[in-house]
């Protein structure tokens, strides 16, 4: 069955795809629309074969009922080396004992992975991948905010999230995107991202963007920042003079790398 969907039944779909399972009260607080509403547009996407109804609320199809499987390890190995070396020179920002916050990003995992042996952070994050590979450094703190896993970002979210971030201080900020645009600024791709984001934006001292030059001129779904939000961004050479002279003239520093 094919329909055309409306902005808010795509944004269902998001969230459920994330959640895995979520409720409808949980979706009607998240869109802000009534409950009847999302009943109606859960019937809609129910029959289209994008979702499932279960007894106390909605949950996302399995892969091979849907034919599509969302890969983080192909998204990690696009611009691998680029993702290395900005990690590589994001390393060289820190300092023993220092609070980070790591985002759900393939480039923030590639810093995770440069962490040496006796690092010794404390480092709060939701992102599985990242979790296990901290796990390693015996001399690191840890802490997480849990929840419900999703396994199609390997992430922990739940409702309460942003709130949990919100409540720590942090001295630095590692922060990815999947586009950036000059006018449209930062956007990504999951609607629940855009507050972890932000919270973890608002809560620290630096805010340094990590991202690979591919993203740069790139749109994507959800808008969670502006470059004045950010302290510093560590990105390849191969952005164009334009983005390079723009992100310099707003007074952030900019960190090229080969």
């Amino acid at each position: 069955m094919n329909i055309i969907l409306n902005a808010r039944q795509k944004q269902v779909v998001d969230l459920v795809q994330s959640f895995h399972f979520i409720t409808i009260k949980q979706l009607a607080q998240q869109l802000q629309v009534s409950e009847m509403t999302i009943r109606r547009d859960i019937q809609i996407l129910a029959e289209a074969n994008m979702l499932k109804q279960v007894f106390g609320g909605v949950t996302a199809l399995k892969p091979n009922e849907t034919g599509t499987n969302y890969s983080i390890t192909q998204a990690k190995s696009h611009n691998m080396n680029s993702k290395v070396q900005i990690a590589k020179k994001a390393i060289e920002l820190l300092n023993p004992n220092e609070v980070l916050f790591f985002d759900i990003d393939t480039t923030t995992q590639a810093l995770a992975e440069q962490l040496p042996p006796n690092a010794s952070n404390t480092i709060i994050t939701s992102s599985f991948n990242i979790l296990e590979i901290l796990a390693r450094l015996p001399d690191c703190t840890i802490i997480s905010a849990g929840g419900v896993y999703s396994p199609k970002q390997k992430v922990f979210y739940n409702h309460d999230s942003a709130d949990f971030f919100k409540r720590y201080r942090a001295n630095k900020a590692f922060i990815g995107t999947t586009g950036f645009d000059l006018n449209l600024e930062f956007t990504c791709s999951y609607l629940e991202d855009v507050p972890l984001k932000q919270a973890m934006i608002e809560s620290s001292k630096e805010r340094i963007l990590l991202t690979d030059s591919s993203k740069f001129g790139k749109v994507s779904t959800y808008f969670f920042g502006r470059l004045s939000d950010f302290t510093m961004i560590i990105t390849d050479n191969a952005i164009s003079d334009e983005y390079a002279d723009h992100i310099r003239s707003s007074g952030v520093e900019l960190i090229l790398v080969q």
